[in-house]
């Protein structure tokens, strides 16, 4: 082995190390990224690559949310290793969708908009979401479609009929988002809505509602208005500014 590899596994178990001992939480960016290239890469030095990928993307979140052919713009990225980053969000994706089929009950819509916030509010591109429920309001069914697209979300029917199908729910939330925009129906939208209304009725399934997570908050279309507000900074200066 050249020293070189010595030194670079030496430098890969302290880092190892430290993510035990110290925990995730308390390491720097650099550190994280970095180690999660040792995955990506099973051999040699992935500090300069951590830097460059900082440097082009700004954070970790970024970097795992960008495609394989973005990342392969930058210097020391080959397809194969691009694809292996750009799924390690599907994997954590998967990974938190079986913990929460396992324990999660609703008991309120707020609890239904939490879940909802957490799969599509910061996406970057359209995704459609659907949630199925026991009679007993557990999370019995979760599916995440990235439709790829920037202006408009159809309604993938063949999707919807299947999961009806296979997770057999007693009531239904469908949910997308739009990126960069604001939560409000486009004509694409109502129609959508029109659609999964029928498609529920047909097979005896209960609609709760269709949610569309935007900049500005939530909307729900059954209810026609926002169910939840979020605030940027200058909103909450001003709310701030009034209470003194």
């Amino acid at each position: 082995m050249k020293n070189d590899d010595v030194s670079h596994d030496g430098h890969r178990k302290r880092l190892l190390d430290l993510v035990v001992n110290a925990g995730i939480d308390n390491m720097s960016d650099i550190q994280i990224v970095e180690y999660m290239l040792t995955y990506i890469f099973p051999r040699g030095d992935v500090n300069p690559l951590a830097h460059r990928l900082l440097d082009t993307y700004g954070n970790l979140t970024n970097i795992i949310d960008a495609s394989s052919t973005d990342l392969m713009t930058v210097k020391g990225i080959n397809e194969r290793s691009a694809k292996k980053i750009s799924m390690l969000g599907e994997l954590f994706y998967a990974y938190s969708t079986a913990k929460l089929r396992k324990k999660c009950k609703v008991d309120c819509k707020a609890d239904v908009l939490d879940i909802v916030e957490d799969v599509l509010r910061f996406r970057t591109t359209e995704n459609l979401l659907l949630l199925g429920f026991s009679v007993a309001n557990y999370l019995c069914g979760k599916k995440r479609i990235n439709l790829y697209q920037n202006n408009e979300v159809s309604i993938p029917i063949m999707e919807l009929t299947a999961f009806l199908s296979s997770v057999k729910p007693a009531s239904l939330v469908v949910a997308h988002c739009h990126p960069y925009g604001i939560a409000e129906p486009s004509a694409s939208d109502l129609n959508g809505f029109k659609i999964v209304e029928k498609i529920c009725f047909d097979c005896g399934v209960n609609l709760i509602d269709s949610y569309i997570v935007g900049e500005n908050g939530v909307y729900g279309q059954r209810e026609g208005k926002l169910v939840r507000t979020y605030f940027d900074i200058d909103d909450l200066k001003v709310i701030f500014n009034k209470a003194k």
